[in-house]
């Protein structure tokens, strides 16, 4: 695609991703149409992509791996609201559905990871190996998994910028957007997405995929205190919808 990525938080990183059909269709967003051109429809990107060697995984995953996921995949509750699709994963990375699956929720070194391949199904973007930024593919997936449908379909976390309504008091499950400090990038819509746990003053805890985290420099579903004013990415906006919400 691009030379380079965005790999959210900071700096160096990795993803995950396989070519796969085009998924379900654009959920309505009536104000798509204010937003500049490209945002919703391109992967975010910055940063360079690290050196070759057991960094990007280039690879297909083999059978076996693919069985686990589709195992991982098919225990993720449908409800009751987005949120809680989310924290299985994050309760599957920290090891409470066993050490076997842990991995399935980060990027991995050489094959790419099939659980994060689906997340895209959930959007309108073909992932290229380890290529492609995954924040916004797994919040669409954690949606329809309750409503059946994505809430943008779209690859992009500039998607979300308009994305339900704007709200200054948001509420654990709503959603957190970020953009870029670049005013190019910002522009062109890159930046992060994730859902809304809690509010520390300077910084926010996120809920969401594609974030770094340990020594290891992993991209992996976390929940983790962001600055919204960081180096590289600064609040956007946070967003609320009733289909956020447990029914």
């Amino acid at each position: 695609m691009r030379g380079r990525r965005l790999f959210i938080i900071e700096s160096t990183s990795w993803l995950l991703g396989a070519s796969l059909c085009e998924g379900s269709a654009w959920a309505q967003n009536p104000s798509s149409a204010t937003l500049p051109s490209g945002i919703g429809i391109e992967p975010d990107f910055e940063g360079p992509v690290p050196p070759l060697g057991g960094v990007l995984g280039k690879s297909p995953a083999l059978k076996k791996e693919q069985q686990t996921a589709r195992a991982v995949l098919a225990k993720a509750p449908k409800g009751p609201a987005p949120l809680n699709v989310a924290t299985y994963f994050l309760a599957v990375g920290n090891g409470d559905y066993g050490a076997n699956w842990k991995p399935y929720v980060k990027g991995w070194p050489e094959r790419w990871n099939p659980v994060i391949v689906s997340f895209f199904q959930a959007t309108r973007t073909n992932p290229e190996g380890d290529v492609t930024s995954w924040c916004a593919a797994f919040l669409n997936w954690c949606f329809q998994q309750v409503n059946s449908v994505p809430a943008t379909a779209s690859a992009s976390s500039g998607s979300f910028r308009s994305f339900g309504t704007e709200t200054s008091s948001p509420a654990k499950g709503d959603i957190v957007v970020f953009q870029s400090t670049n005013p190019v990038e910002a522009a062109a819509g890159h930046g992060h997405v994730g859902f809304f746990v809690a509010d520390y003053g300077e910084e926010v805890d996120v809920l969401g995929g594609n974030q770094i985290e340990g020594h290891e420099r992993s991209h992996m579903v976390s929940s983790k205190r962001l600055k919204k004013n960081g180096p590289i990415l600064k609040l956007h906006s946070y967003r609320t919808d009733s289909r956020l919400r447990s029914s």
